[in-house]
C-alpha cells in the first residue's frame, strides 16, 4: 500500500454484494469479504462498524457473531439493492481509515434490470463515521454489469463457452459465442438450498432442533463439516449434497454438460464451488475451475473500473 498517497482520495473499485457474501475490492487494498450480514447491536468500533444518518449498524463478520442480526442479503432479493450502501459502507469500515473516499465503482447484480435503481441507492456523497472515525464517502457508479461478468473480465475467452457460478442465493447458467452473451438465467437453487437441507437434517444431532444456517455456512466456507466442537455433520453434508445436486443442479449441470458436447468450454465460478468435495466433482465433469473462484468477480470488477477510468476519468458511464 507505500503506493497510495495520503491524500489520494479517487480510487476505483468493485463491488460485489452476494447474497452469502460481499466483496469489495478497491485499488491498492486487500480485498475485504465478510458474510452479507448487518446487526444494530450494541458494539464497540470494531471493523464493520458504521454510525450513518444518526443511526449504528455493523456488517460483516462481527455481526454474525452477535447471533442478533436484522437483516441478511439472502433473505429478500430486494436486499442486495435496498442493502447496498448500507453493506458497502460496512465493507470500507473493513479498511484503513481515510479522511475521504471517492470510490469509482463497477457494481454486480443478478438483475441488470435494477440497475437504475442501485445507481440511485448507491450514488452520492455521504459522512458516516467508519469504525470509529469520521470520512467523507462519494460514490461514483461507472457501470453495473451481470454477476458473473467480472470473472471473464482480461481472460482470453475461448470462441464458445458455457459458465455455471455457484451462488449462496442462485446458480447462474451463461453462454457466451465469441465473447457476446446469448443466454443468462438465474436458478434460486444456490448453496443457501443445501444449507437449509443440512439444517432440517441435523435436527437429531442438535437436541431435535434445526440447525443454525449461519453456523453450517461458517464450517462449510473454512472447508470441514464441524458445525461445533461437539457436531460434526459430515455423513448429513455428503447425503444432503447428493439431494441437492440429484434434485437441483442436474439439471443445469446437464444442460452445461450438453454445451461441452456442442463444443463449448466449461468453467465454473462462485464459492460453491469450494464446497468440500464439490470442487472433484466438477472438475471429473470436465469443469475448469476459475483460480481463486469466490473473488474472480469482484477482482474483474475493479480491472473493468480501472479501464473505464483511465479511458474517462471525469464522467460517469450508466449503459
Amino acid at each position: 500500500m507505500s503506493n497510495i498517497h495520503t491524500l489520494q482520495k479517487i480510487f476505483p473499485a468493485g463491488f460485489d454484494n452476494g447474497y452469502g457474501s460481499l466483496k469489495l475490492l478497491v485499488d491498492g487494498f486487500e480485498v475485504v469479504r465478510v458474510p452479507s450480514y448487518i446487526t444494530n447491536a450494541e458494539m464497540e468500533d470494531v471493523p464493520g462498524r458504521v454510525v450513518f444518518n444518526g443511526t449504528a449498524y455493523t456488517v460483516g463478520e462481527s455481526a454474525y457473531r452477535t447471533g442478533n442480526y436484522f437483516d441478511r442479503n439472502t433473505d429478500n432479493n430486494e436486499n442486495k439493492v435496498n442493502n447496498a450502501l448500507l453493506t458497502l459502507l460496512g465493507a470500507l469500515a473493513h479498511l484503513p481509515h481515510r479522511k475521504a473516499w471517492h470510490l469509482k465503482l463497477v457494481v454486480s447484480l443478478h438483475d441488470v434490470g435494477l440497475a437504475e435503481e442501485l445507481q440511485k441507492v448507491l450514488n452520492g456523497e455521504y459522512q458516516p463515521i467508519l469504525a470509529g472515525k469520521q470520512s467523507d464517502v462519494k460514490v461514483e457508479v461507472l457501470k453495473v454489469v451481470l454477476e458473473g461478468m467480472g470473472a471473464l473480465f482480461g481472460h482470453p475467452l475461448p470462441k464458445k463457452l458455457t459458465i455455471l457460478d455457484f451462488g449462496n442465493g442462485t446458480t447462474l447458467y451463461s453462454r457466451y459465442n465469441r465473447g457476446q452473451r446469448e443466454v443468462h438465467t438465474a436458478y434460486p437453487i444456490g448453496v443457501e438450498v443445501l444449507i437449509d437441507d443440512i439444517s432440517q437434517k441435523m435436527k437429531h444431532l442438535n437436541g431435535g432442533k434445526i440447525g443454525d444456517p449461519s453456523k453450517i455456512r461458517f464450517c462449510l466456507e473454512m472447508g470441514h463439516t464441524r458445525y461445533s466442537r461437539d457436531i460434526d455433520i459430515k455423513d448429513i453434508y455428503s447425503a444432503s449434497l447428493k439431494d441437492w445436486y440429484e434434485k437441483y443442479l442436474k439439471k443445469v449441470v446437464n444442460l452445461t454438460l450438453d454445451a461441452k458436447h456442442q463444443g463449448d468450454e466449461i468453467w465454473a465460478i462462485g464459492g460453491g464451488c469450494l464446497l468440500p468435495g464439490f470442487k472433484k466433482l466438477l472438475e471429473k465433469n470436465g469443469f475448469k475451475i476459475l483460480d481463486n473462484p469466490v473473488e474472480a468477480n469482484v477482482s474483474g470488477l475493479l480491472e473493468m473500473a480501472k479501464t473505464i477510468n483511465s479511458k474517462n476519468p471525469t464522467t460517469t458511464s450508466f449503459k
